[in-house]
Parts: structure tokens; C-alpha cells; sequence
């Protein structure tokens, strides 16, 4: 499991990056509001090489994102 905390107005933005990346690899995404709604935590379920994917294509696109913790799902 990775989580990854980007700005709501980016929400959009990394659900189109994760499923050019990986998509068939995603079964969901769940996003849940934090700091009054201004930032957006994400949690991705994806396989050790989907996560080194989709981290490299965020830092590249999103640079403000922030990655937590990644746990095995």
C-alpha cells in the first residue's frame, strides 16, 4: 500500500498519471480530505515495481507530493 498526500486541486492530475502508469495494475484509490479539505491523502494498493513506476512518474509531474509510508497491502 502507498500512501501519498498531494494538494486537492492535483487529484485529477495523479488519478490520470496513476492509471497511464499502471492502471491495470490499480483495483481502487482511495482519497480522503485532510487540512480542511486543501490536501488530499491517497492510498494506491500496487505491487513493488508498479510503486517504483508510479513514484518516479510523480516526482517527475507532481513535485509537491508528499510519500508516506508504503506497506505491504
Amino acid at each position: 500500500m502507498m500512501h501519498i498526500i498531494i494538494d486537492a486541486a492535483l487529484v485529477t492530475e495523479l488519478r490520470r498519471l496513476v492509471m497511464s502508469t499502471c492502471g491495470d495494475m490499480v483495483s481502487f484509490m482511495r482519497i480522503q480530505p485532510i487540512a480542511h479539505a486543501t490536501r488530499m491523502k491517497v492510498w494506491l494498493p500496487l505491487s513493488k515495481p508498479a510503486i517504483d513506476r508510479v513514484m518516479a512518474a510523480v516526482m517527475r509531474s507532481l513535485p509537491g507530493a508528499e510519500f508516506g509510508r508504503i506497506t505491504p497491502a
